[in-house]
């Protein structure tokens, strides 16, 4: 399945055609045939939305934020006002494209900016029908999605996956077997590789004894290295076998109580609220593009991220208590 846009008309478009300047007998209706149109010869999947009240804006952006993989959107009459609109964007967390029919910067030179070109990853004007066809070839090519920064990215790598291990000097070609890590000790150590009674302990078995007696934090400290794991049990009579990864949270995984402790920083002030906002930002894309979060609290996360990267927003910012009651949902 292709990528989802969601298309938003603004106010007074539903007269397109009609209106002095625009180009007649071109309707709305002839625009969206020609987004479809496009859409399809690219691949995509296209919703497509007109509303004269702001509001009507904004409430489909969230009804559609967790269907649509991207936005285009013409504010048209509120270009310059629209703050509701531009805080929707900001907090569905999707790559938008702005577009105009006309050259808005003949407008901004009483209005002022665009309040919505800081938010969107691409602004289109003055193209007309062509606007939404350029911000549609934009999505297609992942140029707003980072589809292809990731692929180039990704190309070195697979180049190394497919190609054939070559042995360092030194060590021994095996067929049909790997041969077992090794760990490599600064070449004043030496390996001792006999079995039976203890040599006199120098500082690294003495390190080894403390790992095994679960000092292991003591020992790194005490050599001013890490210490070599040992895979060694009270049972075991083999050397040389890496020990077994130990149980815990998977890496990267996000979870309630990091976003907890992350709003505790916040509190305490180790945590600015604009670093807050960054970092709940780019969690919530992550999440959004499959990275692993808490089983069965998913949706909660995502909730709680969304209301983060909009507390330093003035018509959302939280306070200290919302942000404990927060922390107190975030429990259950």
């Amino acid at each position: 399945m292709g990528m989802r846009i969601l298309v938003l008309h603004g106010p007074n478009l539903n007269l397109l055609g009609e209106r002095e300047g625009d180009e007649p007998g071109k309707n709305l209706e002839d625009l969206n045939q020609a987004i479809r149109t496009k859409a399809a010869a690219y691949g995509l999947d296209v919703k497509i939305f007109q509303s004269n009240h702001e509001g009507e804006l904004v409430d489909t952006l969230h009804a559609e934020r967790r269907w649509a993989d991207g936005v285009i959107v013409n504010p048209a009459a509120l270009t310059h006002s629209s703050y509701a609109l531009r805080e929707g964007l900001v907090a569905i967390g999707k790559p938008a494209v702005e577009v105009h029919l006309t050259d808005i910067r003949r407008r901004e030179a009483g209005r002022g900016k665009s309040v919505l070109k800081e938010v969107c990853a691409a602004q289109v004007t003055g193209k007309g029908f062509d606007s939404y066809l350029i911000a549609l070839q934009r999505f297609a090519t992942g140029d707003l999605t980072g589809r292809k920064k990731r692929a180039k990215e990704a190309e070195p790598a697979k180049a190394r996956a497919l190609s054939p291990a070559k042995p360092e000097a030194g060590q021994s070609k095996t067929l049909g077997r790997s041969t077992p890590a090794q760990v490599s000790l600064p070449r004043s150590e030496t390996v001792r590789k006999t079995i039976g009674p203890a040599a006199a302990p120098g500082p690294r078995a003495a390190a080894e004894k403390m790992i095994g007696a679960g000092n292991r934090a003591a020992a790194e400290s005490s050599l001013g290295r890490p210490a070599v794991a040992s895979s060694r049990s009270a049972g075991d009579k083999t050397l040389g076998r890496a020990a077994p990864p130990e149980k815990g949270p998977a890496a990267g995984l996000l979870n309630r109580a990091l976003v907890r402790q992350k709003i505790a920083d916040r509190l305490s002030g180790k945590l600015s609220p604009a670093g807050l906002a960054t970092w709940a930002r780019g969690q919530w894309f992550e999440v959004r593009r499959g990275a692993p979060a808490e089983s069965g609290h998913r949706e909660v996360l995502e909730d709680s991220l969304q209301s983060l990267v909009l507390s330093t927003l003035p018509a959302s910012r939280l306070s200290d208590d919302q942000l404990i009651d927060l922390m107190t949902q975030l429990d259950g």
